[in-house]
């Protein structure tokens, strides 16, 4: 038997693990800047009820790290939309991310899905992305969701993900 020993890289260790999952909590059509609709996962073993508090806080779709959760994020989204027969080539989840306090956003990443036509049933469709942010005390982040036919749905639903995001640390800041 070999020593396992631990590979401390400089600048990169973590201290407290730690994630949550949001969710947007009804269903809407068409475009929405920012959804506002949102509500932190309470599924039992969600992952998102940490004993020295919540990681984010949101008011009117705008999400801002609290203090004590600073750091480097891992986030993932997806964004799971539904219509009757008819086409929407693309529908857009985009994360916005502010570094000013919300003075000004940038696109930071997009999902995209299509929903084809399809001449006697609805249709649905389904894109995901990641990214990696750094939270301090000036960055924010929204969501942009835009379709390219109105009549697309958002959906979503207060017992589950359909649309949402997860996030986990990776890193404490430098």
């Amino acid at each position: 038997g070999g020593i396992i020993m631990a590979i401390y890289f400089p600048n990169s260790e973590l201290g407290e693990v730690c994630g949550e999952t949001w969710r947007i909590n009804n269903s809407f059509a068409g475009d929405s800047h920012p959804p506002t609709s949102w509500e932190l996962s309470d599924d039992v073993y969600g992952g998102s009820t940490l004993d020295s508090g919540s990681i984010l806080s949101h008011s009117n779709g705008v999400f801002t790290f609290n203090s004590d959760f600073y750091g480097w994020y891992f986030l993932n989204w997806q964004h799971y939309t539904y219509m009757g027969n008819a086409t929407s080539r693309w529908n857009e989840m985009i994360l916005q991310v502010s570094w000013n306090s919300g003075s000004n956003y940038d696109d930071h990443g997009y999902s995209v899905s299509c929903t084809p036509n399809n001449s006697s049933n609805p249709s649905s469709g389904g894109g995901s992305a990641t990214s990696v942010l750094i939270a301090t005390a000036n960055t924010r982040f929204r969501w942009h969701i835009t379709v390219e036919n109105n009549n697309v749905y958002t959906y979503g639903n207060t017992n589950f993900t359909g649309t949402g995001f997860s996030l986990m640390k990776i890193a404490d800041p430098n």
